[in-house]
């Protein structure tokens, strides 16, 4: 699977590197193995979501991602960090957030660094 996906127990954070390219195969995959990933969370945890590497994500992707994100802010995600290479980047992952109607904080980052550093200290806003 292209997807990485690593869960930072300690810290409560779920942390997924998006691939280049994402094919149908790759997604169904990531969508079921995320969703483990989440379930092994016992309550409230943050989600650090590299988008860096795929500069388009083709509509099917947005529209199965805008789904993911409202599945998992209603399995307790309470945070959303994504890591964009670029205007247009960060542009599509503020409308995925749109879509999914997030209530939750969501901000876009140029680095992983700063992502991780916000979602660890969350009265830094």
């Amino acid at each position: 699977m292209p997807f990485q996906i690593v869960v930072h127990a300690q810290d409560r954070i779920l942390e997924v590197v998006y691939p280049p390219q994402v094919t149908a195969e790759d997604l169904s995959e990531y969508l079921a193995e995320v969703k483990k990933a989440m379930a092994s969370f016992d309550g409230e945890w943050s989600a650090l979501v590299d988008q860096s590497q795929l500069r388009v994500m083709p509509a099917d992707v947005v529209s199965a991602m805008a789904s993911l994100n409202a599945y998992a802010q209603l399995h307790g995600m309470n945070r959303s960090a994504r890591v964009v290479i670029d205007p247009p980047s960060g542009l599509q992952a503020w409308r995925m957030t749109k879509r999914a109607m997030l209530t939750i904080p969501t901000r876009t980052f140029e680095t992983r660094g700063e992502a991780l550093g916000w979602l660890k200290n969350p009265d830094a806003d």
